[in-house]
């Protein structure tokens, strides 16, 4: 029954203890294959939520610890194609929001750091569907594929800034995501 993992919250500290619970997450991951639309509705928001929107600092190693949980759950549930979309979605929006500041930072480190882990997630997620020979990923041609291809653009477009898009680290993730997508392509 899909009330159980919510209902196991009781007793337990916190949503970050539940979702590292591996038992539970693997419940969640079962649940996710054959009804995806539970976890989409109960379990996702509360992870989404739970992602800043800008970097912790250098020294707030719990509140790294806990995105990086999160985002691992989420890569470890996502991997059906509706959730996916929501994934793809929700974490290309954070990444937009961290890789295009308003206001410049001296230590970009920290922000560097979260959008690799923002952009590794999904990496690592498809090549999860790749390697389940899921028949959406060639769709991601049109979706994916540019606004990754739009954010290294944008920040090649503008040397005078220092934007995160020029880190060595995100273009490789972000070349592995397009790879990953392209090869899946047919020829037709």
């Amino acid at each position: 029954m899909v009330i159980f993992p919510i209902a196991s919250l009781k007793g337990r500290q916190s949503f970050d203890d539940f979702i590292s619970d591996a038992a539970i997450l693997s419940i969640l991951t079962t649940i996710s294959a054959s009804a995806p639309r539970h976890v989409q509705d109960q379990t996702l928001p509360v992870l989404f939520s739970s992602l800043p929107d800008t970097a912790p600092p250098r020294d707030a190693l719990n509140e790294r610890a806990k995105y990086w949980r999160n985002l691992l759950a989420l890569s470890t549930l996502c991997v059906h194609p509706e959730l996916f979309e929501t994934l793809m979605i929700r974490l290309t929006t954070k990444l937009d929001l961290i890789c295009v500041p308003v206001v410049e930072k001296e230590d970009v480190e920290p922000d560097a750091a979260y959008a690799h882990s923002l952009l590794k997630t999904l990496a690592d997620t498809m090549s999860k569907k790749v390697d389940s020979g899921h028949p959406d990923v060639p769709k991601y041609i049109d979706s994916l594929v540019p606004r990754i291809f739009n954010l290294f653009i944008y920040s090649a477009l503008q040397p005078e800034r220092n934007w995160l898009a020029n880190d060595p680290r995100l273009l490789r993730v972000g070349a592995d995501i397009i790879t990953q997508v392209t090869q899946c392509l047919t020829v037709q």
